[in-house]
């Protein structure tokens, strides 16, 4: 498969449209069965109001044998949300105080060894420096919810169900985004070679079985 897995590469058909919100379904066929060799359904529903926008996932396992699956979301905000203001300004206020230690990656696979987490109890400073070293990986989170704030102007929350770990990322090179995302699985550990069903993270989903995920995006 290529980075990121193939469902992001499809087209998705229409479920469901209404004028506040919308259902995308995508399942398998010849084409995906050629990355990857089973059957599933994948529903994803955005909802919107004045301030929040919510967005479902639902993995169902279509076929006889079990469903290995892993999924993530990418929302992207702009960085710093307040034009002029410096990206030093913000940073993510995390639900619950995160001690353990975060992960990173080497060449898009996941380092062998956790790594001192840069999060200063539920409290995280943001540079354009924190991503050096790609993203900031948290495999374990306490919490599920973040504010990504500064003292002044708009400011995101982000809730999420069902999701296992949170991947924080920007380029380091100035870029104008910040990527807020909530993952159920992750990248190869450097010296994992085995079957994609044995890999850790990996969602297995019995025959007939539907596992749901969502987050909430909230503007303030």
């Amino acid at each position: 498969m290529t980075q990121h897995g193939f469902a992001r590469d499809r087209t998705f058909g229409w479920s469901a449209c209404e004028k506040t919100s919308c259902t995308l379904d995508l399942t398998d066929d010849a084409t995906s069965r050629e990355r990857f060799p089973f059957a599933f359904r994948l529903a994803v529903t955005y909802a919107v109001d004045d301030v929040h926008l919510d967005v479902r996932f639902e993995i169902t396992n279509s076929g006889d044998e079990t469903l290995p699956a892993s999924l993530g979301g990418h929302p992207a905000f702009n960085w710093p949300l307040l034009p002029g203001l410096r990206k030093e300004a913000y940073g993510i206020h995390f639900s619950n105080e995160e001690t353990a230690p975060i992960r990173r990656l080497s060449g898009g696979l996941l380092r062998e060894k956790p790594e001192p987490t840069p999060i200063a109890g539920k409290y995280l400073a943001l540079s354009e420096q924190l991503f050096t070293d790609d993203a900031v990986i948290l495999d374990r989170p306490a919490s599920t919810g973040i504010r990504y704030a500064a003292d002044r102007g708009p400011t995101i929350g982000l809730q999420w169900q069902g999701f296992r770990e949170l991947g924080i990322w920007s380029k380091p090179d100035g870029a104008p985004f910040l990527c807020l995302e909530p993952w159920r699985g992750f990248a190869s550990p450097l010296d994992f070679d085995g079957e994609f069903s044995d890999k850790p993270g990996v969602m297995k989903i019995a025959p007939g079985k539907t596992e749901i995920l969502g987050y909430r995006i909230s503007v303030g």
